[in-house]
């Protein structure tokens, strides 16, 4: 898995409009966009459970590579993963249901 591939595959997506995908960990709703190169999260808008975002979230190509690294740790089980990522980005939830929806 190329992580800047993958980047780019979301980013054009993500250009053709608004799509709703779920949490892996905790199973909630998220909206997500993207618009010059940058990924906006918002709380989903037709499906429950959203996620409690107040404030529409940004997620930059270095923070998507950033936790994309990680993604194959993850994705095999490493425990306790998920913390140590979380301490490099907030949206680490939101960057790993992405990769999941992507790579599937």
């Amino acid at each position: 898995m190329n992580c800047e591939e993958l980047w780019r595959k979301i980013i054009l997506h993500l250009k053709q409009g608004n799509f709703e995908f779920k949490t892996l960990d905790r199973g909630l709703w998220f909206n997500a966009s993207s618009n010059a190169g940058v990924i906006f999260i918002d709380k989903a808008i037709a499906n429950v459970p959203s996620c409690a975002i107040t404030i529409t979230r940004k997620i930059t190509e270095k923070d998507f590579l950033f936790v994309c690294s990680y993604y194959p740790r993850w994705a095999a089980g490493e425990v306790g993963l998920r913390h140590e990522v979380s301490r490099g980005s907030r949206n680490t939830a939101y960057i790993f249901a992405l990769i999941e929806e992507t790579i599937d």
